[in-house]
């Protein structure tokens, strides 16, 4: 493929590879930080929310970050292998464990000195099957993206 045909999409999926783990942190961080906001928006003060929150981006963001390293890893080995090139099948499922690992601290922390146990433990599952879910969907398209445009030669994680 010629350099213009593709070759923005390519080093796009180059550039991905090489921050994967900066990615995977922000595909914490960015929703936990959201939900915080919405939290201190619309609820009193509490101080154990700032606790909840560190907890969620120090343990949650390292545990996405190296989660999804992992994940890219196994899709791109797989891409390189003779058994490849990686299918957009198995971008989705490591995608749903990418997406699970990456939301598994911050909905935990609802726990925390929390009052209403059922409705924390009803907010940790629904966070998990979205995430599992969105997960799903971010790893099948990009596979899909990476299937096209990245080098099986050059895949290098």
């Amino acid at each position: 493929m010629a350099d213009g045909e593709g070759g923005g999409m390519r080093r796009l999926c180059e550039w991905y590879v090489r921050r994967v783990p900066i990615i995977g942190f922000l595909y914490c961080a960015v929703p936990t930080l959201i939900g915080f906001g919405w939290l201190f928006a619309t609820a009193e003060f509490r101080q154990v929310y700032l606790l909840r929150l560190a907890i969620s981006l120090v343990v949650g963001g390292a545990l996405a970050a190296w989660v999804n390293r992992f994940g890219v890893s196994l899709w791109v080995i797989k891409h390189r292998s003779k058994a490849g090139p990686a299918t957009v099948l198995d971008g989705a499922l490591i995608g749903v464990a990418t997406g699970w690992a990456s939301a598994f601290v911050p909905p935990l922390t609802a726990l925390l000195q929390s009052s209403h146990q059922q409705l924390a433990m009803i907010f940790i599952i629904a966070a998990w099957l979205a995430a599992a879910a969105l997960g799903a969907l971010v790893g099948a398209v990009l596979a899909a993206v990476g299937r096209t445009h990245l080098g099986r030669e050059e895949a290098a994680a």
